[in-house]
């Protein structure tokens, strides 16, 4: 292209002698700041190019996150939802005038007792990547920005939530098997040779075992892991919508 020019200039310089060096000087120099020009546009679409790939590999690593978050969270609200309804179930029954043998299987059987620990351990790999990478500046502003920030916000709630819900929980389950509530309780669903006799006759123990306070407070407690769910699924929105808003970003940026 600067050859082109080179001779258009040459034509024009040598048409005139009188100023046939004074254009070409000028031409020289024009031909130069074309150069230049072209080359810093280049460089520029070069630049973008490698920023804009390498800040999509950052939001891609964020998305196979969330994903892996959303499938965790779910876990974790069922879980807790379900516990939920075993400690509503188990208050009932403690509650009742009579406990039958059925009674005192269904909550000694459940896959949901109070006292399971659980953690949500979220993915933050890419998140922490991008923050640390010159990419986070080009989010600056945008809807994604403001949502990754809320999102991990949240998550930091639920896991602040999830070590005191969980710290409190396991207290009352150490004064629990300390006073053998449990054990006991173990031995009467699993040792105990004729249950109907036992049950009939041993009404007062089976009430105190299951309203002993510590378990009755573990149930209590457990009941209001309702805040908890609702973080989820607060952040189970925000995980859905971000995927959403980062599949939009980069396929505008394509």
């Amino acid at each position: 292209m600067i050859g082109f020019f080179r001779k258009i200039r040459k034509k024009l310089a040598d048409d005139n002698k009188p100023l046939k060096y004074l254009r070409y000087a000028i031409g020289e120099i024009v031909l130069v700041v074309i150069g230049i020009l072209i080359a810093l546009q280049i460089n520029n679409w070069n630049t973008h190019k490698q920023e804009t790939k390498e800040l999509h590999n950052h939001l891609k690593n964020i998305q196979n996150n969330l994903r892996g978050d959303l499938i965790s969270m779910e876990e974790a609200r069922i879980f807790r939802d379900s516990s939920r309804s075993h400690s509503q179930t188990y208050l009932r029954i403690a509650n009742k005038d009579e406990i039958t043998i059925d009674d005192f299987s269904m909550i000694e059987n459940s896959d949901y007792k109070a006292y399971y620990d659980l953690n949500f351990e979220p993915r933050t790999s890419g998140f922490e990547t991008l923050k640390n990478s010159g990419s986070i500046g080009k989010l600056s502003g945008t809807k994604i920005e403001v949502s990754l920030n809320e999102y991990y916000y949240l998550v930091g709630k639920i896991i602040e939530r999830e070590k005191s819900f969980n710290h409190n929980v396991e207290t009352l389950e150490n004064i629990a098997h300390s006073e053998n509530i449990q054990l006991r309780n173990f031995e009467i669903q699993y040792n105990t040779k004729n249950k109907e006799e036992y049950f009939s006759t041993h009404q007062k123990e089976l009430k105190e075992l299951l309203n002993n306070p510590s378990m009755k407070s573990i149930n209590f407690r457990n009941l209001g892991s309702d805040v908890i769910i609702h973080y989820y699924k607060q952040s189970e929105q925000l995980a859905n919508d971000l995927i959403s808003e980062i599949d939009v970003l980069m396929g505008n940026q394509n």
